[in-house]
């Protein structure tokens, strides 16, 4: 009886251990690959972490978006935390990690004090296009999501 239970415990731990890395068995992407953050985040340490960083309409590290979108179309699994900034200067997280078919998408509000903390809510979503809005402006959007958290995606396309 002692030998089914050391069988039972070994494989139940063998099979947890190959699990995905990226998956919390909830469905959400366990994005903890990205940099930590704490507060207060400023521009300068999302930068230097390596994130996309838009401050009303000003850009860092957009080479990592491109690269991120190039990755996207050929197939090659990649990831990128956008932040962008409030008026009032709080940082909103957009992680997108890209396994080579899905783009797993988790949207983290939970640094804005304006705000009310949505929680770090994901979605998994097969595509990436752009869009155009009223004044002709267009942005990057997600399609095909498994739920409506892809919709609270979007991120201005350079002029």
């Amino acid at each position: 009886m002692r030998k089914i239970f050391i069988i039972f415990g070994l494989a139940s731990l063998l099979l947890s251990a190959c699990g995905d890395s990226n998956n919390n068995g909830n469905g959400q992407v366990n994005n903890s690959s990205f940099p930590k953050v704490s507060k207060p985040y400023r521009p300068e340490q999302a930068v230097q972490n390596g994130d996309v960083v838009n401050v009303h309409g000003k850009y860092s590290n957009m080479d990592k978006w491109h690269q991120f979108i190039k990755n996207i179309e050929a197939e090659k699994e990649d990831k990128v935390r956008i932040t962008q900034y409030t008026i009032e200067g709080d940082p909103i997280f957009y992680e997108l990690v890209y396994d080579g078919k899905t783009i797993h998408y988790t949207y983290d509000n939970s640094m804005d004090a304006f705000g009310s903390d949505a929680g770090r809510p994901s979605a998994s979503c097969k595509v990436i296009g752009t869009d155009k809005n009223e004044q002709g402006h267009e942005y990057y959007v997600l399609n095909e999501c498994n739920n409506d958290i892809g919709k609270s995606f979007w991120f201005a396309k350079e002029e």
